[in-house]
């Protein structure tokens, strides 16, 4: 029997999760569900089905396909599915009508294979396109309609339908979430998924491999760090056998291609948790070998680079010890290192080449200050190694000759400007060190001091405690000092003075790019990053050069990398630098409104992010944010209603005190009535105490005299109609009559305040029905009078037109 499911995306808001299981599990067709199967054998048999048609509509199909103007694949596919309806019919209704016997039977068994096939990716389908609906209850605050929605996707996984693999990665972000009990239902989840079968029993080792290998290569950035945690959760409670990892190694030492820069991530997840799964002699050797060897050399694999030069970041900083075989390991790893940063195995004619290796050498100037005794110091041989290299140093120390490859400049700037910044983080992790002994030993002081005191015997021992209270008092020097220490370093010693000093005043004027002879995009982004790295280093340098920054923004207009990369750097000027940045602000809103999504999409996580974290005020351009709640982008949308929710939990509800200024703006803004009511309705949701609806309906009805045009007034009456207003707000608006009774010839006003009349009179007493119906007959009647004299208007303007031209006659 086919089975013909036809369910719409919504249906599941009206269906228990539970039900749609059930369907899944009883499903006519195979255990698995998996698409592509199908979709293989439909063509095969739909091939067939259309070679073998009988001779009338044969003839019809062949005339139509060779009618096509081109080849166009929808008209194509209407015509062939047009005639497999067709003959469909004609067998079912006549099927004596078919010739050749033997054909026949075996052409009618291939036509409800079709059919079967045709229903089962229907099927497929339908659950397919009510993956959106079942990923919303994933961001849903009831708690069971997170845990139902998790179910259906551990089903669905196991039916390999492809939503449950999309579903479980949304999922994963709930690792974040401020519930134990949500978390440990999304790990439940994941061990379902990716580390049991059905049935409750653990998968093999190898399934689990593939599981997770699959997994994390269809990840990006944000779907990454959240299967990191997971992972690290289940090493840290056991659940994933120690065979997996093993397995791992194995990939990462023998695999080509992108399966061993995975297996190495993964291990590095593994890391998280247990640093022994690559913080040992021997899989260090593995490691190197894997990751930073002959392999990655000869294939410039710079994804397994970065993968190795991660998974390092795990491992434990050692003393030198030449007797050591770790120190030893990690002695040539350094080395390796190295070379992967100072761009030797780079192809100067790639720009793609040089793309890659940006993120691995992030990664390898990262492990370097994470396991070198003394990362400064190889940090300063590696810059002077890529002197020589990049601007063709003889052993003089001068020029070769006046040119210097624009890749290899970009790679010389990178990675100066990120080991500036890493330089800046290892003083204030000494510093923090240094800070953390000194306090521990004011502690000991301290109760020492406390000590003596307490015995208070012989004058001898207060003059003891006196001079125990003087050294707590130096110790308090000390501290503050060390703290100047490491502000000077960072203010003057990492970009004033040294060999990155020596670069700066190039990375500027390359940002500055006069008269744009400058052409390649690589060199301008990376000079714009490390100016930017820069400027997070020394507050000096920061205000000098913003000016410079914006300018080279505002020449970018071509260049969305760029753009998108340098808001992102803004955001972390701004939290170390704010008072430097708070002149720019409206600068950084500008990116709201910016052509390319991705620049959008980063301007709002930034501003997001410094807002909550007060870094940034809530002013007048918080109207930018509003308009992103209608954009075409749904991330967009989303981030934006997070930013106003996040605000409305606060005490003060800087909402409500915002909400004159947006209404203000956008209405003298050429919003689209659909956008700016839209937006109205949503932030209106957000006035909840009666005080609060009662001024803004003040506010609001004064704001009709001011507006220029009927259509701002019909704006004004819809927010009116969208508050949620009380019998004192009925009065206001009452009182405020004169205000807005010249405007109620308009129906879209009208229609707004006898909203608001229908919809008080459902909960209003009957003393105060009365007045509403006074009020009612008062919209009415000025409403008519409204309209004879906006009639008379136009027929008065109109005759003044018609007099005009019979005197130009």
């Amino acid at each position: 029997m086919i089975f013909n499911l036809t369910m719409p995306i919504m249906l599941c808001c009206f269906l228990s999760t539970q039900v749609l299981t059930l369907v899944l599990e009883n499903n006519p067709f195979t255990e698995s569900l998996n698409p592509v199967p199908y979709e293989n054998k439909m063509e095969e048999v739909k091939k067939y089905v259309l070679e073998n048609l009988p001779i009338n509509l044969k003839e019809a199909f062949e005339e139509s396909m060779n009618n096509l103007e081109d080849e166009n694949i929808s008209d194509k596919s209407e015509i062939e599915a047009a005639v497999i309806r067709a003959v469909t019919d004609e067998v079912q209704s006549s099927p004596d009508r078919i010739d050749d016997v033997e054909e026949n039977v075996e052409f009618v068994k291939k036509l409800k294979v079709l059919q079967f096939l045709q229903s089962a990716i229907e099927f497929i389908n339908t659950f397919e396109s009510a993956n959106d609906a079942f990923q919303s209850m994933l961001l849903s605050s009831n708690k069971s309609d997170v845990t139902e929605a998790l179910h259906f996707f551990v089903r669905a996984r196991h039916f390999q339908l492809p939503c449950a693999v999309t579903g479980i990665k949304q999922a994963l972000s709930l690792m974040w979430s401020d519930e134990q009990s949500i978390q440990d239902e999304v790990l439940a989840a994941f061990v379902d998924v990716f580390i049991c079968e059905t049935n409750g029993e653990r998968l093999p080792p190898k399934q689990i491999v593939d599981n997770l290998i699959k997994l994390v290569g269809k990840s990006n950035a944000s779907e990454l760090a959240c299967i990191e945690e997971a992972i690290a959760r289940l090493v840290k409670d056991e659940l994933i056998p120690s065979e997996v990892f093993l397995i791992l190694w194995s990939v990462a030492a023998k695999a080509a291609g992108r399966p061993r820069s995975i297996a190495m991530t993964i291990l590095s997840m593994g890391a998280t948790a247990d640093s022994g799964i690559v913080d040992s002699a021997s899989r260090l050797r593995h490691l190197l070998q894997a990751g930073l060897g002959d392999y990655t050399e000869e294939h410039r694999d710079w994804a397994s680079a970065k993968s190795a030069a991660y998974a390092l970041q795990r491992v434990s900083r050692v003393k030198p010890d030449p007797s050591s075989a770790k120190f030893l390991v990690l002695e040539q790893i350094v080395e390796r290192l190295s070379i992967i940063i100072q761009g030797e195995w780079c192809d100067d004619d790639s720009e793609q080449d040089t793309c890659a290796w940006f993120g691995a050498t992030e990664e390898a100037i990262n492990a370097i200050f994470a396991i070198c005794p003394a990362p400064e110091q190889v940090a300063r041989m590696i810059i002077v190694g890529m002197i020589y290299s990049t601007f063709e140093l003889g052993k003089s120390g001068t020029l070769s000759e006046q040119f210097c490859h624009s890749l290899r400049l970009s790679r010389f700037f990178f990675v100066i400007g990120h080991i500036s910044l890493k330089l800046l983080v290892y003083s204030e992790v000494i510093s923090g060190a240094v800070r953390s002994a000194n306090a521990a030993r004011t502690i000991s002081k301290q109760e020492q001091a406390d000590r003596v005191k307490s015995t208070k015997r012989h004058g001898k021992e207060i003059d003891e405690n006196n001079d125990i209270e003087a050294e707590l008092g130096l110790a308090q020097a000390a501290e503050a000092e060390t703290e100047n220490i490491v502000a000077e370093i960072a203010e003057k010693e990492i970009i004033g003075r040294g060999l990155i000093e020596v670069f700066s005043p190039l990375v500027v004027r390359v940002v500055a790019n006069e008269n744009g002879r400058l052409s390649s995009k690589i060199l301008m982004q990376s000079s714009v990053l490390t100016l930017c790295k820069f400027m997070c280093i020394s507050r000096s340098f920061c205000e000098k050069h913003l000016p410079l920054l914006f300018t080279a923004i505002e020449n970018s207009k071509r260049d969305i990398t760029l753009r998108a990369n340098t808001v992102i750097a803004l955001g972390d000027l701004a939290f170390r630098f704010p008072n430097e940045v708070e002149p720019y602000t409206s600068k950084i809103y500008s990116g709201l409104s910016d052509d390319s999504m991705r620049v959008r999409l980063h301007t709002l996580m930034v501003l997001t992010h410094l807002i909550l974290n007060d870094m940034v005020k809530v002013k007048g351009q918080v109207c930018e944010i509003a308009l992103c709640l209608r954009d075409s982008e749904i991330r967009i949308r989303d981030m934006a209603r997070l930013l106003f929710h996040e605000l409305s939990k606060r005490s003060n509800n800087p909402i409500y005190n915002l909400l004159p200024e947006i209404i203000s703006r956008l209405s003298n803004m050429s919003v689209k009535k659909d956008d700016f009511r839209s937006i109205m309705s949503f932030l209106l949701n957000f006035i909840k105490k009666e005080r609060q609806a009662e001024m803004i309906v003040e506010k609001l009805c004064q704001r009709f005299p001011k507006c220029s045009t009927i259509s701002q007034k019909a704006n004004i009456a819809y927010c009116l109609a969208h508050v949620k207003l009380n019998e004192k707000c009925i009065k206001i608006l009452n009182e405020n009559f004169n205000h807005y009774k010249d405007s109620l010839f308009d129906e879209d006003v009208l229609r707004n305040f006898m909203a608001i009349v229908i919809k008080t009179k459902k909960f209003a007493k009957p003393e105060m029905k009365q007045y509403l119906e006074e009020w009612e007959g008062k919209l009415k009647t000025h409403s008519e009078m409204g309209l004879e004299d906006e009639k008379a208007n136009k027929n008065a303007e109109h005759e003044k037109k018609r007099i005009a031209k019979r005197s130009d006659r």
